[in-house]
């Protein structure tokens, strides 16, 4: 589980965003390497700003325990398609992680274990 909000430009594309999103979620199955994938929530939505100055905005929320190196695996996997997409330097690109403890996780009134790698 993580949840990932990517912010881009207003007037992007449906398809475009179709495709930001499906990208991202497989870099979350191949980065982060999730037991269950049925908890991995990727919105795309659109703010105000340019590319370069604001925009793009990555903000992922998920349990404790990646290491760096899967983090920042997910960071360049989304820097490429993003870059694919909408022509993004990986420069211009702000991705913020955010940890809060497996209690503080909830879907469908449970919240979630503590996260393991998947090979445990």
């Amino acid at each position: 589980m993580p949840v990932i909000r990517i912010e881009v430009p207003e007037g992007t594309a449906t398809a475009v965003k179709g495709r930001i999103r499906d990208g991202v979620k497989q870099a979350v199955i191949d980065t982060l390497a999730p037991k269950e994938i049925k908890y991995d929530y990727v919105a795309v939505r659109e703010a105000f700003g340019i590319i370069g100055d604001g925009l793009p905005l990555v903000t992922v929320d998920l349990r404790p325990g990646r290491e760096p190196e899967r983090k920042k695996a997910l960071v360049d996997a989304i820097a490429a398609i993003l870059n694919s997409e909408l022509a993004v330097d990986p420069v211009d690109l702000y991705v913020l992680f955010r940890e809060t403890p497996a209690e503080n996780h909830y879907t469908g009134g449970t919240p979630l274990p503590d996260w393991v790698p998947a090979d445990q």
